[in-house]
């Protein structure tokens, strides 16, 4: 469990008293006479009764310090104020010594139509109800915000409806919640000397487990970190994994970004936190080459390897792997074209619910966009080879890939012209799984002074200039929607000073791959 100091300033005229112990301290509620409406302090239940006092929420500042307590609001001019039940008064913390804010709300419950996903060209992610999209913009109706938000066109990368046949299980990540890591040993390995050996005579690195000797990690390593929605590692060993409820079928889609050769391994249906105990499928994916291990009741065996030319002079892809318990069956696909189909023939071995990422050898890798869905056993549209330059690209529930031109959509259905048909078609909305805009690349967001970075506790983030947070709303300013107001309940984590912090980390070594 982390540590926090504890770091409380008071400031009563002329005198400043400092108070710091590195223990940890329980922060207990305070009376019940402390009125309801003040932001953090107690959770209404529904109707207005109380079902529980709310965790302590914790404030971060960029020394490192931090402190727990209550959010109690937020202004441009004098700061954030701050409540500790030990001190008589609030606490006013100047913004340019913030960190960061956790709030630990209580999870939402969104209406379906709340579950469409608009990814911006920032990186950003913004859900909500689609209204309407015409050529200009797109008008969305979202539970966190007090008015309908209006996207221009031109801001949004794609358009990802919420599918009944897609079922989300996870996206992310947005932090290590629920995830855990090692980054110590490198699994049972059979000798520290050795190097990842190479299978089946096509140069496939995947370590053969002597399964009674642990290996030490090289001195500095600690596993996957994450920062900015990603996870990174380096080193050799480094594991990080979850559980989840991956069910008969499962697609795990992610981003990933490498420098150099490298070897990751994506474990499935795990029942240990360990990639090489336990019964479990593994596929490597390699730089030029890809495999599936199956291992029962820790014993391994190879299915098969496949060698490709997809990430030749590349380093960026998007990763599928898809998994079918009925027939035994697993596919890779790299950047929408199937690599390889593998079938067990002794039957499904994966006994767990784990998911796992470990890095094989040493290596700069980084894993993005991960998105966990249910999977109906269909593989993406061959890819015709026509040009999409300039074309919209419309997938369906069935893995059917329309290319054209989005003409808008209004009353749940997508306007669209195809080039095989003479009038535009109609298409329901709850029967398309995504929608990618013509000629949107990815851009890199613009930070400024007073911006500020939030999550979303149904996933995603946003960034804008927070000018007020009040009891019962959220008001500042975005560059691509205009003014904002936004609900304070909305929100898990505040993130300030991202300038400071941008140059103090320096350059993203993954940020201008192509």
């Amino acid at each position: 469990m982390k540590n926090y100091s504890l770091l409380s300033s008071f400031l009563h005229g002329t005198f400043i008293l400092l108070f710091s112990v590195s223990a940890e301290i329980v922060i207990k509620g305070r009376p019940s006479t402390v009125s309801t409406n003040r932001i953090g302090i107690i959770v209404p239940g529904p109707g207005g009764g109380i079902t529980h006092e709310q965790q302590p929420q914790i404030i971060e500042l960029l020394d490192g310090d931090a402190l727990k307590g209550t959010f109690v609001g937020f202004d441009v001019e004098t700061g954030v104020k701050w409540r500790h039940s030990a001190v008589k008064t609030d606490i006013d913390f100047m913004t340019d010594s913030l960190s960061k804010i956790q709030l630990f709300p209580r999870l939402q419950t969104l209406e379906p139509d709340q579950s469409t996903q608009i990814d911006l060209v920032t990186g950003e992610v913004l859900s909500g109800e689609l209204l309407e999209l015409n050529d200009r913009h797109l008008i969305l109706n979202a539970w966190y915000s007090r008015n309908s938000l209006r996207i221009p066109r031109e801001k949004i990368l794609s358009i990802r409806p919420e599918s009944e046949e897609l079922g989300l299980i996870y996206e992310g990540p947005t932090g290590m919640d629920g995830w855990k890591t090692r980054g110590t040993t490198v699994g049972k390995a059979q000798d520290k000397a050795l190097r990842p050996q190479a299978i089946f005579g096509g140069r496939v690195p995947f370590p053969i487990p002597n399964r009674n000797i642990r290996v030490p990690a090289p001195a500095g390593t600690s596993g996957w970190k994450y920062a900015d929605k990603s996870f990174s590692a380096t080193r050799s060993g480094s594991l990080v994994g979850r559980e989840l409820e991956l069910g008969d079928s499962v697609n795990v889609e992610f981003d990933m970004a490498w420098q150099g050769s490298f070897n990751l391994g994506i474990s499935l249906y795990a029942d240990q936190l360990d990639a090489y105990s336990g019964s479990s499928y593994m596929v490597g994916i390699g730089s030029n080459s890809c495999y599936l291990t199956r291992m029962a009741k820790s014993v391994q065996n190879n299915l098969g390897q496949q060698t490709y030319q997809e990430l030749r002079g590349k380093t960026k892809a998007r990763i599928s792997i898809r998994a079918n318990k009925a027939d035994s069956s697993m596919a890779l696909i790299i950047n929408d074209r199937v690599i390889k189909q593998w079938e067990d023939n002794s039957g499904f071995a994966g006994k767990g619910k784990k998911l796992m990422f470990v890095l094989l050898q040493d290596a700069s890798v980084k894993i993005s966009n991960i998105r966990v869905t249910k999977w109906d056993g269909k593989m993406p549209a061959v890819n015709s080879g026509e040009n999409k330059e300039g074309k919209d690209v419309l997938t369906t529930s069935n893995s059917t890939n329309l290319s054209g031109e989005l003409l808008g959509v209004r009353d749940g259905k997508a306007i669209f012209k195809a080039g095989f048909s003479p009038t535009p078609l109609e298409i329901t909305m709850d029967t398309i799984t995504k929608i990618q805009l013509a000629d949107a690349k990815p851009e890199k967001p613009k930070l400024g002074l007073g911006d500020v970075r939030v999550t979303f506790v149904n996933g995603g983030q946003f960034t804008f200039l927070l000018e007020k947070w009040g009891a019962d709303r959220v008001s500042g300013m975005s560059g691509v929607l205009g003014r904002v107001d936004f609900q304070p309940g909305a929100f898990s984590v505040l993130e300030f000073n991202l300038t400071k912090k941008q140059s103090d980390l320096g350059d993203d070594p993954f940020e201008d791959f192509e």
